[in-house]
């Protein structure tokens, strides 16, 4: 499974507050009165080389938290919570850009890059 799968299938058993969680992309009838979390990909970074090849691979994931126009939620409070859920599973928080409005549907949204880096086995 990818890690956009495995962070979005994670995040929704686990987030009660999000009116909707989307893998990839938030379907254009979402509507702006929605709290939204668009997971995606970012970009992967491979290390721990030796014998010739790499051995882990450190995949980036972007987390865009889009608030409903007519949010109450503490945007602190969720972030904080979202971003630490994600810690104790096993993600480290890459980069938070900070909170921005849409320009097309003026929702506030915040952007977080979280990394989970995986070991290489050697098929035999």
């Amino acid at each position: 499974m990818t890690v956009v799968m495995d962070t979005y299938k994670l995040i929704k058993q686990h987030v009660t507050w999000a009116d909707g969680i989307y893998p990839k992309s938030i379907p254009e009838e979402a509507p702006a009165n929605q709290t939204s979390l668009l997971i995606r990909d970012a970009y992967s970074d491979l290390g721990s080389f030796g014998s010739d090849t790499f051995n882990e691979i450190a995949q980036n994931v972007v987390i865009q938290i889009y608030y409903s126009i007519d949010s109450e939620l503490d945007y602190d409070q969720v972030e904080i919570a979202l971003m630490k859920f994600l810690m104790s599973n096993g993600y480290t928080i890459a980069d938070i850009k900070g909170r921005s409005t849409d320009p097309d549907t003026s929702q506030d949204y915040q952007t977080i890059q979280v990394t989970r880096s995986t070991g290489i086995k050697e098929n035999s």
